[in-house]
């Protein structure tokens, strides 16, 4: 097999906005075979290059969110990205929501950080620099019932079969749409998710979704290799990693989103997630399985959905009552 190289060019040459454009492409890449890239001396292949661009941006890096620095520096080079810059461009954006704010101060933290690791800068511009408080919200969970009404509206066997799984397992879209045909383990019921931070774990499903997953597949002739989740039309130029052997590509997030706000134009796509974790938590989950079960990396994180959630506390007590445990 021929093995390309990417060779770090002169830093005092690469603009900003060449760099964004770099990042998120190894970011997307699907492609896992060993691609050297030479950088400050040393060699990394390509699947832990997007392991740690996946562990730095923390998930799709959204360059709209630096469109108003990259007007300003896009030409410029990356070393221009100084404290000062970075400190001057977080002022401008001051006035904006306290969520708005944050969301654009970690979209240029993962740029910061991604252009340190490919050896682009030497410096922290973000040191000193903070995000802004942001008070928690409750969880944005809907009536199960309701979810699963709607669900049942949807007869298109590919979405059927992607949405259900979604609220089943309570994935990130993200991570129902990076599910390949030989993740799923029919024998166990169970499917190998590759979750947020690169950090792998397993989800089981029910047996309704084992009946939409495979009417799905059949309906595609059963594959056994290449993406779950495909387009409805053969891609044009599609990279040869998230391509089928007749030709299809793997659905992205954004016609996912697109395919769900068809059946559910109020509903946000990431509130299946909401919904079913929260359900889990009513129903006596643990802590320590709903964290296993959600893909949370900390017990913290899952507060969202227990401290606010009156189904739990009122299971918790009966539950408390039935072993006995009553008042003198």
């Amino acid at each position: 097999m021929e093995l390309r190289a990417v060779v770090v060019r002169d830093v005092e040459a690469i603009p900003c906005e060449t760099a964004l454009t770099e990042a998120v492409a190894l970011l997307r890449a699907r492609d896992h075979r060993p691609l050297p890239v030479c950088a400050g001396g040393r060699v990394v292949g390509l699947r832990d290059g997007r392991a740690v661009a996946e562990r730095l941006m923390a998930g799709d890096l959204d360059t709209q969110d630096l469109a108003p620095l990259l007007a300003h520096a896009g030409d410029q080079p990356v070393s221009a990205l100084t404290h000062a810059v970075a400190s001057a461009y977080l002022a401008a954006h001051e006035h904006l929501a306290a969520r708005t704010f944050n969301r654009r101060y970690a979209a240029l933290r993962s740029f910061a950080r991604w252009c340190k690791t490919q050896g682009w800068l030497h410096d922290d511009p973000l040191i000193g620099l903070e995000r802004r408080p942001q008070p928690r919200r409750g969880p944005r969970a809907l009536d199960p019932e309701q979810v699963e009404a709607r669900l049942r509206t949807i007869h298109e066997a590919r979405d059927r079969a992607l949405f259900w799984l979604i609220y089943d397992g309570a994935l990130r879209c993200r991570e129902a749409l990076t599910i390949d045909v030989d993740d799923v383990n029919w024998a166990e019921q169970c499917i190998r998710i590759h979750g947020k931070g690169d950090r792998p774990r397993e989800m089981f499903f029910s047996r309704r979704v084992s009946g939409y997953l495979d009417a799905y597949l059949k309906e595609r002739g059963e594959p056994a290799h290449g993406p779950l989740f495909v387009t409805a039309w053969r891609a044009r130029n599609p990279r040869q990693a998230d391509l089928t052997a007749e030709g299809y590509a793997r659905l992205s997030y954004r016609q996912a989103d697109t395919l769900w706000k068809r059946y559910t134009p109020d509903w946000d796509l990431h509130q299946l997630r909401h919904t079913t974790i929260t359900a889990r938590a009513a129903k006596g989950y643990t802590d320590v399985e709903l964290k296993r079960f959600s893909g949370h990396t900390s017990l913290r994180s899952l507060d969202v959905y227990i401290a606010h959630n009156r189904e739990a506390a009122k299971h918790k007590a009966r539950e408390w009552e039935r072993r006995g445990h009553t008042d003198p």
